[in-house]
C-alpha cells in the first residue's frame, strides 16, 4: 500500500514538472522546432501522468473516463517524441511523410481508446493495492507500437550520435540518456497490465529522465555528460573509500579491545565515520584530483600546454610572429580542425584575418562582408558577453534581436567556438575554432584556460603592437636625422653621445660606432674642448665659425650651435647642430663677385657718364675756337671754362682711384670720441654757417678701438656733408656712440648713430643710397655714401639708414677688436 502511494505521487511530482517544464520553456528558451516538439513531449507527459494520478486518487470509486483519457495520451506520446527526435537532427521537413504516418498510426489506435477493444474493463490488483486496466486486443497492438516507435527513435539517435561530433555529439548524448530513463521509467506502468505485480515505481527515473532534459534544453554549454557520471562515480568512489577506511580502522579497534557490538553502537559509530569523512575532506579532494588526472588526461594535458603557451607569449614581441604562435598553441592543445584569428583594425573598425591554421569545409562565411564588420550583431555579442561562445549559444542571442535569416548569413554551423580578444575592456578582435578532431566537446579546463589565455594574448598583442609602433617610429626619426645636411649630435643626462647622425661622420670623419656612449672629448679639436665647455657651465653657445682640424692640412668651416633639453627645471641632456659652411662661403664668395662686377659695370657706366659731360662742354669749345680765336673774350671763358671740366675729371678719376686703397697696414688703435671731434672740427665753418646744433653722446666705458683714422674720418665727414646739404634752414643733428652684444655672434659691437632733421629719403630710394653715383640731390657725384659703404666694409661693419622723426638716421656698427 505504502509503494501504491509512492508511485501515485510520483505520477503527480512528474505531472507537475512536466507542465512547469513546459511553461518555462516557452518563455526562457529559444524557440525553434527542437524547443517547440519538446514543449510538446512534456504536455503529453503531463497530461498522461496528471489524468493517471487522479484516476487512482481523486475518487473513492475509480472513474474508468479518467483511465481511458490517460491512455489516449499515452497513444500520442511516441509520435510526440519521433517529431522531437526530427527536430533535434534537423529532418522535420525531409521525414515529413513518416511524421504524418506515425501520428496517423496514433489517431487510429484512438480512436479505438473509448471502446473495449482498447480497454476491455478495470480491475484492483490487491498485492499493488489499486485499480488498473485491462488491456484489450487493440491495446497490445498499442503496446507494440510504443516500443517499436521509441526504439526507431533510439535508432535515429544512436546513429546521428555516431556521425556528428563535439557539441552535437554532447547534445544529442543528453537527450538520448533523458529519453532513454524517461521511456524506461514510464513502460513499467505496462508491467501490471499484463499480470506482473509490480509496482511501477520506474515513474521516478522519468522524472530524472525529464531533468537531464530540461538541462540538455535550457543550458547552452553543455557540460560533457562523461564528466559528469565520472565526477559522480569519483564522489562515490572516493567517499566509500575514506568511509571504508575509517569505519575498518574503527572494527579493529573494536577487535582488539573485544568490545560487543551493538546496533545502537554501530549506529554511533557509522555516524562518527560520516562526521570524519566531512573533516577528511581535503583528502577526498586530493583522491578526487588523482581519479580525475587518470580520467580526463587529455583535458589537463591541453590545459598544462595552454597555461605553459601563456607565458610564452609575452616574450614575443613580433607581432606576425605572436599571432601565429597563439594560434598555433591554441589549434595543438585543444585538437580542432582548424583555427582562424581575426583582429580589430582600429583606422576601420572593422576585422582583418591575420593568421590561420588548417582548413575548415566551408570559408564562405568568413568571406563574406556581414559578420566580421563593426557594429554586427556578432561583434556586437562579443563585446557584451566578453566570454567564449559556442556556437550553438551563438545562433540563439542573435536571432532573438536579428532577421529570421541570420543563420543563413552567418553560417553559423562552421566553426565550434569563438573566443573574443579583449584589452581594457576594449575588443581587439576574436579567434574561431573548429571542431576537435576527436569529436569531444571543449572541456571546463579548457574554456576556463582559454579565456584567461584570450586576456594574456590581448595584452601580448597590445605590447607587440606598441613596441613595432615605436620601432617605426625609431626608423623614421633615425631616416629624418641621417637625412638633416647638418651635422647632428645629442650628449644624454650621463653626459655621453646618444646621437651622431651621418652628417657629423662625414663632417669629423669619426665614425658612430666609435663615439656612441662616449664622452665627447672624443670628438675632433676644437669640439673636444666647446662641448665639454657648455656640459660643465650649462649653458648654450652659438658660434658662427669653428674651424674643425681634420688632418695636418685639411680643416672645415662649421657653424656650431648648442642648446640644452629640458625637463622640467632640469637639464638632462645637449643637442649640438653643425652646419657646414664650404658651400655657403663659396656662394656667398660668387655673389661677392657678381655684387663686384655688377658695381664696375654700374660704377663704369656711371664714370663715363659723369666724365661725359664735360668732355662735351670741351669739344664744343674746341668745335668753336678755331671761329673765334682772335676774340680774347672767348679765349678767357674758353680757357676758365675747359680747365674747370678736366679739373672735374681728374678729381672723379682721384676719387675713384682712391676708393680701395685701405689695407691693414694704416690700422691702428684710436679712440672713435677723438675721430668724431676732429670731423665736427674741420667742419664746423659749415655747421655755423648753416645755423645747425650738434648733440654729441659718448659711450663711457670705451677707450680705444683698432680702425684706421684717416678712412672712418672721411666716412663720418661724408654721412655729416649729406646731413648738412640736407638741412640749408638749419636743424639739429645728434651723434651718439654706445657699446653691445651682437645677437648673432655674442661679440661686442661699437654701434655709432648720425640723426638729423633734414626730411628723410624717399622709402623708394632707401635701399639705393649706399649705391655709387646715386643721389637724390641736383648737384653732386653720388659717390660719397657710397664711399662710406666700402670704407665700413673693410672694418668688417655694417652700414644701414632708415628714416626716424623729422630726417634721416645712419648707423654704423664696427667690431671691438683689440688687435
Amino acid at each position: 500500500m505504502h509503494s501504491a502511494i509512492i508511485y501515485h505521487y510520483g505520477l503527480l511530482a512528474v505531472g507537475a514538472f512536466s507542465f512547469f517544464l513546459a511553461i518555462f520553456v516557452n518563455f526562457k528558451a529559444y524557440h525553434e522546432p527542437k524547443c517547440d516538439a519538446f514543449i510538446i513531449v512534456n504536455i503529453t507527459t503531463g497530461l498522461w501522468a496528471l489524468s493517471l494520478f487522479i484516476f487512482h486518487r481523486a475518487f473513492g470509486q475509480p472513474s474508468i473516463f479518467w483511465l481511458r483519457f490517460s491512455q489516449l495520451i499515452a497513444i500520442f506520446i511516441p509520435a510526440a517524441f519521433i517529431q522531437f527526435v526530427f527536430a533535434l537532427l534537423g529532418s522535420s521537413q525531409k521525414l515529413k511523410r513518416r511524421l504524418v504516418l506515425f501520428y496517423a498510426i496514433a489517431l487510429i489506435l484512438g480512436s479505438f481508446n473509448f471502446t473495449k477493444f482498447f480497454i476491455s474493463s478495470i480491475k484492483y490488483n490487491p498485492t499493488l493495492g489499486y485499480y488498473h486496466l485491462v488491456p484489450g486486443p487493440i491495446y497490445q497492438i498499442f503496446t507494440l507500437t510504443y516500443i517499436v516507435m521509441v526504439i526507431y527513435g533510439y535508432f535515429l539517435m544512436i546513429r546521428a550520435l555516431r556521425q556528428s561530433s563535439g557539441f552535437k555529439k554532447n547534445e544529442i548524448r543528453y537527450y538520448l540518456i533523458g529519453f532513454i530513463l524517461g521511456f524506461t521509467g514510464g513502460g513499467t506502468t505496462f508491467i501490471p497490465l499484463y499480470n506482473i505485480s509490480i509496482t511501477p515505481l520506474g515513474v521516478f527515473l522519468l522524472l530524472a529522465g525529464e531533468i537531464i532534459l530540461a538541462y540538455a534544453i535550457l543550458k547552452h554549454r553543455l557540460m560533457d555528460i562523461r564528466t559528469v557520471v565520472s565526477k559522480g562515480l569519483i564522489y562515490s568512489a572516493t567517499t566509500i573509500l575514506v568511509l571504508g577506511l575509517v569505519l575498518l580502522l574503527g572494527l579493529m579497534v573494536l577487535a582488539y579491545y573485544k568490545v560487543t557490538l551493538t546496533t545502537r553502537f554501530f549506529l554511533y559509530i557509522l555516524g562518527f565515520c560520516f562526521f570524519l569523512v566531512f573533516v577528511l575532506k581535503p583528502v577526498r579532494a586530493k583522491l578526487e584530483q588523482l581519479v580525475e588526472k587518470l580520467i580526463f588526461g587529455r583535458s589537463r594535458i591541453a590545459y598544462e600546454e595552454l597555461r605553459k603557451g601563456s607565458r610564452e607569449l609575452v616574450t614575443i614581441l613580433d607581432n606576425k610572429v605572436l599571432v601565429r604562435f597563439f594560434l598555433k598553441m591554441v589549434v595543438r592543445a585543444t585538437g580542432v580542425n582548424w583555427g582562424k584569428l581575426w583582429l580589430i583594425d582600429e583606422k576601420t573598425g572593422d576585422c582583418r584575418l591575420v593568421a590561420r591554421m588548417g582548413k575548415e569545409r566551408d570559408e564562405s562565411w568568413l568571406n563574406g562582408n556581414y559578420l566580421l564588420r563593426k557594429n554586427l550583431p556578432l561583434i556586437r555579442l562579443l563585446e557584451e558577453k566578453k566570454k567564449p561562445l559556442l556556437r550553438e549559444e551563438i545562433f540563439p542571442l542573435l536571432k532573438k534581436s536579428e532577421d529570421e535569416n541570420i543563420e543563413d548569413k552567418l553560417g553559423i554551423k562552421n566553426f565550434s567556438l569563438v573566443i573574443p580578444v579583449f584589452f581594457k575592456d576594449s575588443l581587439k578582435g576574436c579567434l574561431f575554432l573548429g571542431e576537435k578532431k576527436s569529436g569531444d566537446v571543449f572541456s571546463p579546463y579548457e574554456l576556463h584556460t582559454l579565456t584567461l589565455l584570450s586576456d594574456e594574448a590581448a595584452i601580448a598583442i597590445a605590447n607587440a603592437q606598441l613596441f613595432q609602433q615605436i620601432q617605426r617610429m625609431k626608423e623614421y626619426n633615425e631616416s629624418i636625422i641621417n637625412n638633416v645636411d647638418s651635422g647632428l649630435i645629442v650628449i644624454n643626462e650621463e653626459g655621453k653621445i646618444a646621437t651622431f647622425n651621418q652628417k657629423a661622420e662625414e663632417m669629423t670623419g669619426l665614425s658612430l660606432h666609435k663615439v656612441l656612449n662616449e664622452t665627447a672629448e672624443i670628438l675632433i679639436s676644437p669640439l673636444d674642448e666647446i662641448i665639454p665647455g657648455c656640459w660643465q657651465t650649462k649653458k648654450s653657445v652659438s658660434l658662427p665659425e669653428v674651424v674643425l682640424k681634420l688632418g695636418k692640412n685639411h680643416t672645415l668651416v662649421v657653424n656650431l650651435n648648442t642648446s640644452f633639453i629640458d625637463e622640467g627645471k632640469e637639464r638632462v641632456g645637449m643637442v649640438i647642430i653643425l652646419t657646414d659652411l664650404s658651400e655657403v662661403k663659396k656662394l656667398d664668395e660668387k655673389i661677392r663677385q657678381a655684387e663686384k662686377m655688377a658695381s664696375i659695370g654700374s660704377m663704369v657706366s656711371q664714370l663715363a657718364h659723369e666724365i661725359k659731360n664735360p668732355l662735351s662742354s670741351i669739344k664744343v669749345f674746341t668745335e668753336l675756337l678755331p671761329e673765334k680765336f682772335q676774340d680774347e673774350e672767348f679765349r678767357k671763358k674758353f680757357f676758365s671754362i675747359v680747365y674747370g671740366e678736366i679739373e672735374r675729371i681728374d678729381s672723379l678719376i682721384n676719387r675713384m682711384l682712391n676708393l680701395h686703397r685701405i689695407t691693414a697696414a694704416q690700422y691702428e688703435m684710436a679712440s672713435i670720441d677723438e675721430i668724431i671731434e676732429d670731423v665736427l672740427s674741420s667742419l664746423s665753418l659749415q655747421i655755423r654757417n648753416q645755423g645747425i646744433k650738434v648733440k654729441v653722446s659718448h659711450c663711457q666705458d670705451l677707450s680705444q678701438i683698432w680702425v684706421d683714422q684717416q678712412s672712418l674720418k672721411e666716412a663720418f665727414s661724408n654721412i655729416l656733408i649729406n646731413s648738412i646739404q640736407a638741412m640749408p634752414q638749419g636743424g639739429n643733428i645728434t651723434i651718439s656712440t654706445r657699446k653691445r652684444k651682437d645677437k648673432n655672434t655674442t661679440r661686442a659691437i661699437l654701434e655709432i648713430n648720425f640723426t638729423d632733421e633734414g626730411g628723410g629719403i624717399p622709402r623708394n630710394c632707401l635701399n639705393k643710397v649706399f649705391e655709387p653715383f646715386f643721389t637724390t640731390k641736383s648737384q653732386g657725384s653720388g659717390l660719397g655714401l657710397y664711399i662710406c659703404y666700402q670704407i665700413v666694409q673693410a672694418h668688417q661693419g655694417k652700414i644701414r639708414v632708415r628714416n626716424a622723426g623729422l630726417g634721416a638716421e645712419f648707423t654704423v656698427l664696427l667690431a671691438i677688436v683689440e688687435k
